[in-house]
Formats: C-alpha cells, sequence, structure tokens
C-alpha cells in the first residue's frame, strides 16, 4: 500500500498548523502569568503559589514597601513555548524598569493545561 505524497504534506501541514496555533495560546497565557505575578495577584488561576513568589519581585525582596506594578514599565520579550500535549516548557524574558527598581531576566516556566487554561507550576528565574 502506497501512501501518496499530498496525503503525507497535507498531515505534516496540519502538525505544524495545530502546533504554531497552541504555541500562540501558550504565550498569550504566558504574559498573563508574567503580569498576574508581577501585579501581585497571589491567588490567581494562572499559576500556583511557587511561581508566583519566584517571579513576584516582592516576594523577592526586590523591591521597597511600597512597590506599585505599573504596566507600561513592564516589557516581555519574545515567548519561545516547547510543548508536548498538555505540558510546555516556556523561554521568555522580561524586563521591568521604573525608577525605583529595574531588571531584566531570563525566566524559564513549566505549564500544564488545567482547566482550559496554561497554568505555571514550576518558575525559575536565572538574574
Amino acid at each position: 500500500m502506497k501512501i501518496s505524497g499530498k496525503l503525507v504534506l497535507s498531515f505534516v501541514l496540519v502538525f505544524v498548523i495545530a502546533y504554531v496555533s497552541f504555541g500562540v495560546w501558550i504565550a498569550h497565557d504566558t504574559k498573563i502569568i508574567l503580569e498576574e505575578a508581577m501585579q501581585g495577584n497571589a491567588d490567581t488561576e494562572y499559576m500556583n503559589s511557587s511561581a508566583y513568589k519566584c517571579i513576584n519581585p516582592d516576594e523577592r525582596g526586590m523591591t521597597v514597601d511600597d512597590f506599585k506594578y505599573e504596566r507600561s514599565s513592564h516589557d516581555i520579550g519574545f515567548v519561545v513555548p516547547l510543548h508536548f500535549f498538555f505540558v510546555s516548557k516556556v523561554y521568555v524574558t522580561q524586563e521591568y524598569v521604573t525608577d525605583n527598581l529595574a531588571f531584566r531576566e531570563p525566566v524559564n516556566l513549566t505549564l500544564h493545561l488545567k482547566s482550559g487554561k496554561w497554568y505555571a507550576v514550576k518558575a525559575s528565574i536565572k538574574p
């Protein structure tokens, strides 16, 4: 039985489109995760407390007591997701610059698909 080249090409094309579509979805939720963690929203549906404590600058002891998140000062770089079914490893760089606080750091996240959203179960930052 011979499989036609067009059929194989069609399957490959469908796989690539699905993989890229999942990547866009993961990138969108990754940006939400980083913004929520920076805002100080510990009770979020996008991450566990361990991931929150690793991302939030207040929890990491980087800020003064009156830290207020400014979205315009937060730049999230290009998100690189590597995913396999319901698990994803994400690599991204975030930068935050204000008068009182400035940093640029690579963030590695481990995400699981949970209730239709990507949920951060682990975060690591290497300053």
